[in-house]
């Protein structure tokens, strides 16, 4: 976008060729800014989701160590 408004203030009038390649540029990093978000959130949600399942198999192995020595002493 910036080329686009440095084309668009040298120029004065609209160049429809300079305006479109820094649309396109603009677009592109957009579309590459949301990928890389997207992966990164999928990534996030995988390991959060285990990390969850460890902290859950280790309350619950706790509980039963618990159990297990109240009912023997």
């Amino acid at each position: 976008m910036i080329k686009s408004f440095q084309a668009l203030s040298a120029s004065g009038a609209p160049d429809s060729t300079e305006l479109s390649t820094g649309i396109s540029e603009a677009l592109v990093n957009t579309a590459l800014g949301i990928a890389t978000a997207a992966l990164a959130l999928i990534g996030y949600n995988f390991y959060t989701n285990k990390i969850d399942n460890m902290t859950y198999a280790i309350d619950e192995l706790g509980f039963a160590t618990v159990s297990t020595f109240s009912a023997t002493h």
